[in-house]
C-alpha cells in the first residue's frame, strides 16, 4: 500500500482535561432547552419545598399529643389540620415530581439529539487523517455507548443535583430558624462528606476514563475480527484472536471492577456519616429537652431527626450516582474529543470549470506521514488537459499518495498541486471532488439496491442513466442474473458478490459523474484479463476528451496511456509512452519484463 498509518494510539489524550471542566461544558448544552429547564426547575422547587414542610408538620403532629402520668391528651383540633396538611402536600408533592420527570425525559431527549447530531456532523468533516489515528470500533464506542451514558447522567443526575441544592439549602434555612443549636450538630458531619467525596472522586476518574477507553478498544477488536474472519481462519490465527479478545477483557475487567468499588464505597460511607449525625442529634437533643434549654420539644428532636435524613438523602443519593457520574463524564470526554478536532480547511470561491477537461501540474510536492519518512519528495509532473497518464511503480513509491494529495484528503508539507492553474487549496472542497471523481483499490459498497449503489455516484440520474452506467462498464451482465437485477438488496458484507463484480459497481458509479478528471486507482485489480479488456474499451467513451489518471500493479491495462510517469521512492524517474520507455530499458522495462515473464497476458 502506498499510503501509510500515522502514529498514535486510537483515542491517545495529550491533555486531559478535568472532570469540573467537562461537567461545566456538559452543562452548556442545556442552553437550547432553557424553557424545558426553568419549568424543571420550578416543579422541582415546587416538589422539594413541599416536601420540607413534612418534617416540621410531623414535629408540630407530636407536640399536639401531650403525654403525662395521668395519660395522654389530644388537640384534635390542631392534629386534624395538621394531618390534613400533610395529605395536602403529599399529594401537590407527587404530583410535582410526576411533572418534572417528565420534562427530564424531554430534556434529556433534547440534549442527547443535539451531542449525537454535533459528533455525526463533526465525523462526517473531519479529514481522513483523524481516522489513521481512529480504529472504527471506537469511534462506533463513542457514537453509541459514550453518548448513552451520557443521557443516563442527563436523565437521573441532573435532577438528583438540582434537589440535592433545593432540599440541602431548604433543610439548613428551616433548621437554623427552629434551633440553631441542633442546627450546628447536624452540620457537624458535612467536613467528612465533603472529605471523603474529593478523594474517591479524582481516584474513580481516572479508572471511568480508562474503563471507556477499553471498551473502545474492545468494539475495536471484535470489529476488526468480524472484518477479518476469512483471513483469521485461512491463517490459523483463531487462537492468537481469542487471545486478544482476553487480554482487551481483562484490562476492561480491571479498569471496571476498580471503579465501581471505588464508586459503591461512596453509597455506605455516606450513609455511616449520616447514621452518625442522626445518633449526635438525637443525643444532643434529647439532652437539652432534659435539661429544658433552647426551647427544645420532644416534636423538635423529632423534626430535626428527619431534616438530618432529608439533609443526608440527597448526598447518600449523589454517592449512589457517582459512579454514573464519572462514567458520564469520562464518556463525555471523548465524544468532546471528537467535537473539538480540527476539520478539514476548505479553500475560496475560486472559478472552476466542472464537468470540463482539467490540466494538473504537481510542482515540487513534499509530502510524509510520519515526520522525517518522505513518501513524495520534491515531485513534479503536469498532466495536460484532455491527457490520460498513467503513474507506475513498485508498491510504497507513493502512488496513491498524490491521488490522496490531489483529492485533498491530506496537505503536502510542501509544494503545491493546481487544477486549470488554480491551487487546490483555494477551491471549495465540494467542486473539487465534484470535478475529481476517483475509483478506488477498495471497493465501497452500501446497504440497499445495487440502483442505489449505483445512484451514489449522481443521486439525480435517471433509470434510464443508471442502466447505461452498468451496461457501459459490463456491470449489467451479472446484475441481470441476481435474483431482482438492478433491485436486488445487497450490502458491504454480500458474499454473493465478488470482488470484481464489486468493482463493476464502482466503475458504474463513477461513469454516471462525467467529471473534468478521471482518476482510476487499481480499479481493475481485481478483474480477470478478459473483463479488463471489455471494460477497458467500454470505458473509452467515458475516457475520451476528460484527464485520466491511471494507476496500476499489471501494466497490460497502461499501454495505451498518452504519457507514463514511472515514480521511485516519491520522485518521477521516467516519463513517456509504452513503447518510448520499453526502448529506453531502464526502470520501466525491468518492471514490464519481470511482470510480463510472470503474467504474459
Amino acid at each position: 500500500m502506498d499510503s501509510m498509518m500515522r502514529p498514535g494510539e486510537p483515542g491517545e489524550r495529550v491533555a486531559p482535561r478535568s472532570a469540573f471542566r467537562t461537567m461545566k461544558r456538559l452543562l452548556a448544552y442545556f442552553a437550547d432547552s432553557r424553557a424545558i429547564l426553568i419549568w424543571m426547575l420550578v416543579l422541582l422547587a415546587a416538589s422539594n419545598g413541599l416536601n420540607l414542610l413534612i418534617p416540621d408538620l410531623i414535629g408540630r403532629a407530636v407536640d399536639a399529643l401531650d403525654i403525662s402520668r395521668t395519660g395522654l391528651s389530644v388537640d384534635w383540633r390542631s392534629l386534624i389540620i395538621i394531618l390534613s396538611v400533610l395529605l395536602a402536600v403529599f399529594a401537590f408533592s407527587s404530583l410535582f415530581g410526576w411533572l418534572q420527570g417528565r420534562l427530564a425525559a424531554k430534556l434529556t431527549r433534547a440534549t442527547t439529539l443535539t451531542i449525537r447530531k454535533n459528533v455525526s456532523e463533526k465525523l462526517i468533516r473531519l479529514p481522513v487523517s483523524f481516522f489513521d489515528n481512529h480504529q472504527g470500533g471506537d469511534m462506533l464506542a463513542r457514537l453509541t455507548n459514550d453518548i448513552d451514558n451520557i443521557s443516563n447522567l442527563v436523565s437521573q443526575a441532573v435532577g438528583t443535583a438540582i434537589s440535592a441544592v433545593i432540599v440541602i439549602v431548604g433543610c439548613v434555612v428551616i433548621m437554623l430558624i427552629n434551633n440553631p443549636l441542633l442546627t450546628a450538630v447536624s452540620l457537624s458531619t458535612v467536613v467528612l462528606n465533603v472529605l471523603f467525596t474529593l478523594l474517591l472522586s479524582k481516584k474513580m476518574f481516572g479508572y471511568f476514563r480508562r474503563q471507556q477507553r477499553s471498551v473502545g478498544e474492545m468494539n475495536s477488536h471484535v470489529e476488526q475480527s468480524v472484518a477479518a474472519k476469512k483471513t483469521i481462519d485461512s491463517y490459523n490465527l483463531t487462537e492468537d484472536c481469542i487471545a486478544e479478545n482476553d487480554r482487551l477483557s481483562d484490562e476492561l475487567m480491571d479498569s471496571s471492577i476498580k471503579a465501581q468499588v471505588l464508586g459503591g464505597a461512596m453509597n455506605p460511607l455516606m450513609c455511616i456519616i449520616g447514621n452518625i449525625n442522626f445518633l449526635l442529634i438525637v443525643a444532643v437533643g434529647a439532652a437539652l429537652f432534659i435539661n429544658g434549654g433552647f426551647g427544645v420539644t420532644i416534636g423538635t428532636i423529632q423534626a430535626f431527626a428527619l431534616y438530618s435524613r432529608q439533609f443526608t438523602k440527597p448526598i447518600n443519593e449523589i454517592s449512589g450516582i457517582f459512579s454514573q457520574l464519572m462514567t458520564a463524564l469520562a464518556s463525555a470526554e471523548r465524544v468532546f474529543e471528537i467535537i473539538d478536532a480540527e476539520t478539514e480547511e476548505d479553500g475560496g470561491e475560486a472559478a472552476d470549470e466542472e464537468n470540463e477537461p482539467c490540466s494538473i501540474a504537481f510542482e515540487h510536492v513534499s509530502f510524509s506521514y510520519i515526520r522525517g519518512v518522505k513518501v513524495l519528495d520534491d515531485f513534479s509532473l503536469t498532466v495536460g488537459r484532455g491527457e490520460r497518464v498513467a503513474l507506475v511503480g513498485r508498491t510504497g513509491a507513493g502512488k496513491t499518495t498524490l491521488i490522496s494529495l490531489l483529492m485533498r484528503f491530506y496537505e503536502p508539507d510542501s509544494g503545491r498541486i493546481l487544477l486549470n492553474g488554480v491551487d487546490i487549496r483555494e477551491i471549495p472542497k465540494a467542486r473539487l471532488r465534484r470535478t475529481v471523481t476517483t475509483v478506488l483499490q477498495s471497493t465501497a459498497i452500501i446497504d440497499g439496491t445495487v440502483r442505489d449503489n449505483i445512484a451514489y455516484g449522481s443521486f439525480s440520474a435517471t433509470d434510464r442513466e443508471l442502466e447505461g452506467a452498468a451496461r457501459t462498464t459490463h456491470a449489467d451482465e451479472f446484475i441481470d442474473r441476481l435474483e431482482k437485477g438492478m433491485d436486488t438488496e445487497i450490502s458491504s458484507d454480500d458474499t454473493r458478490l465478488s470482488q470484481g463484480q464489486r468493482q463493476l459497481i464502482c466503475l458504474a458509479r463513477a461513469s454516471l459523474t462525467k467529471p473534468g478528471v478521471l482518476v482510476l486507482d487499481e480499479a481493475m485489480s481485481s478483474v480477470d484479463s478478459a473483463t479488463e479488456a471489455r471494460i477497458q474499451s467500454a470505458m473509452l467513451g467515458l475516457m475520451d476528451g476528460r484527464t485520466c489518471i491511471i494507476i496500476a500493479h499489471r501494466l497490460s491495462t497502461v499501454r495505451n496511456a498518452d504519457k507514463i510517469a514511472v515514480l521511485s521512492d516519491g520522485a518521477v524517474t521516467e516519463t513517456g509512452t509504452h513503447q518510448e520507455l520499453l526502448d529506453r530499458r531502464g526502470e520501466y522495462y525491468k518492471l514490464y519484463k519481470n511482470q510480463y515473464l510472470r503474467d504474459p497476458s
